[in-house]
């Protein structure tokens, strides 16, 4: 006999809050694990928490911990209108629920998946909560396939940075620029030769923006990936751009 059985599934970034609206959420996709059968799909839809000073009932199982000499620790809480995907699954029997969540969808070219496995039982309610890895990286610039006038040209190298949930890095939040190391690889084509150029947090009233500058040496096709790292939490995030010089 079928029977309702009501799920929601929580997604949040590893040290970080929900993924909610202000970062195009997240897919979730539920199927049955043994026959591969879709369940169910759908956006994560809502704010995404609400950060507070102590535990209670119902928050999230790890906590927020900005660094620092004096360490502080924070508690995600969800609210009603808290980023959520709730459905209603019809099952006549035990089922092992495969719950895959890819996101954020506001930043695509980092986004990431995770995927979680939990059983259900017919007429039960059920909540799933799934931590996402990862940091948000868009490179800002310098432009992909750039063209520079010449050999001995500076390129500007930027990147905006923020947890996957899309939290701000910033001097007195919980996300502080300290946490965090970026840095460009540039690589000239053909040579294999590797240059490290380290991006400086930028104290503009913009967060998360990271600035750094690198000098062509010889006219050629050059790649650069950024990278970020967060060292509190293992988060990683990347981007990569190209430009090139004309030969002479």
């Amino acid at each position: 006999m079928e029977r309702n059985t009501q799920l929601e599934v929580w997604v949040q970034a590893r040290g970080g809050k929900y993924l909610g609206d202000d970062i195009g959420g997240a897919w979730v996709t539920v199927r049955d694990t043994q026959t591969g059968e879709l369940l169910a799909n759908g956006a994560t839809v809502g704010d995404s928490g609400q950060l507070i000073p102590e535990y209670v009932p119902g928050a999230s199982q790890r906590p927020i911990i900005t660094p620092g000499s004096a360490p502080t620790i924070s508690w995600l809480v969800p609210l009603a209108t808290t980023a959520c995907f709730r459905a209603e699954l019809g099952l006549t029997h035990p089922t092992l629920l495969e719950i895959a969540v890819f996101g954020a969808l506001g930043g695509l070219q980092t986004a990431h998946r995770a995927v979680a496995t939990q059983w259900a039982l017919p007429g039960d309610q059920l909540t799933a909560s799934i931590e996402i890895c990862g940091l948000i990286l868009q490179v800002m610039e310098p432009a992909t396939h750039l063209e520079l006038p010449s050999v001995g040209s500076p390129v500007s190298l930027q990147a905006k940075v923020a947890m996957m949930c899309g939290c701000p890095i910033q001097e007195g939040m919980p996300w502080v620029p300290s946490d965090f190391d970026v840095a460009a690889q540039i690589r000239l084509a053909g040579s294999g030769a590797v240059a490290q150029v380290p991006l400086a947090f930028s104290s503009d009233n913009v967060p998360g923006i990271f600035e750094g500058l690198y000098t062509v040496t010889e006219p050629g096709f050059y790649s650069a990936t950024i990278q970020a790292i967060q060292r509190s939490t293992g988060n990683t995030g990347a981007g990569e751009v190209t430009f090139f010089t004309a030969p002479p």
